[in-house]
């Protein structure tokens, strides 16, 4: 009798506990959202903002994330990356271990 009577109470306020978050969740994120907004609206009118971003007409917006390399002379050859010497492993029979002979017998 005392397990139903705990497993009643518990369902009770498992199910209430539920209810009240289905009432009170979106009031609480609506809250929230908009005092992230208002946040957001005061550091871009001071200023606080990482960068300011100015687009002009026809120019392209991603512009300002390539990388700005300097122009080429003809003929000239530019390595980015150059391995070391442990990354080069090495081949055949220098890690291949020990070899035995053997004789095919037919």
């Amino acid at each position: 009798m005392e397990l139903l009577k705990i497993l009643a109470i518990f369902l009770l306020v498992f199910y209430g506990l539920k209810y009240l978050f289905r009432l009170l969740m979106p009031f609480a994120l609506r809250k929230m959202t908009e005092r992230l907004m208002n946040k957001a609206q005061q550091q871009q009118s001071t200023g606080g903002g990482r960068r300011a971003y100015y687009y002009t007409t026809g120019g392209n917006p991603f512009d300002q994330f390539k990388q700005q390399t300097p122009p080429k002379k003809e003929g000239e050859v530019r390595v980015d990356y150059v391995p070391q010497d442990e990354a080069k492993s090495k081949k055949g029979t220098q890690t291949a271990g020990e070899f035995i002979d053997f004789e095919e017998i037919k």
